[in-house]
């Protein structure tokens, strides 16, 4: 299906049948990066998609990674807190450069 181009059936599929999303497995269901504002949006409600499964799964890291590429830092700085990952944590407050995520990192370091 990955290779038919049926990207959001695949995703359905495996959503439906608890299949534990491995990253290239992931990142094989990921779509290109579009011009077109529609498929740019139907680009990120499949990352979103993803980047929830992977973080069910417990896959943190690379679900805030997902999340990033969604273009939602904060959602994927609070991923990235529940892996507890410390360098991690900073590493990504200093790359996101939002009021908010320096906040909430600052807390989670403060801890």
């Amino acid at each position: 299906m990955i290779s038919l181009g049926q990207l959001d059936e695949a995703l359905s599929i495996s959503e439906q049948h608890n299949v534990v999303l491995k990253e290239e497995l992931a990142q094989k269901l990921i779509p290109p990066k579009a011009d077109n504002p529609m498929k740019q949006k139907e680009r990120t409600e499949i990352l979103l998609r993803i980047a929830k499964m992977v973080k069910r799964q417990g896959n943190f890291k690379f679900g805030a990674k997902v999340y990033t590429m969604a273009n939602e830092k904060m959602k994927g700085l609070k991923c990235l807190l529940k892996s507890s990952d410390m360098k991690a944590v900073i590493g990504f407050a200093q790359n996101a450069r939002q009021t908010e995520v320096y906040i909430l990192a600052g807390n989670f370091l403060r801890n």
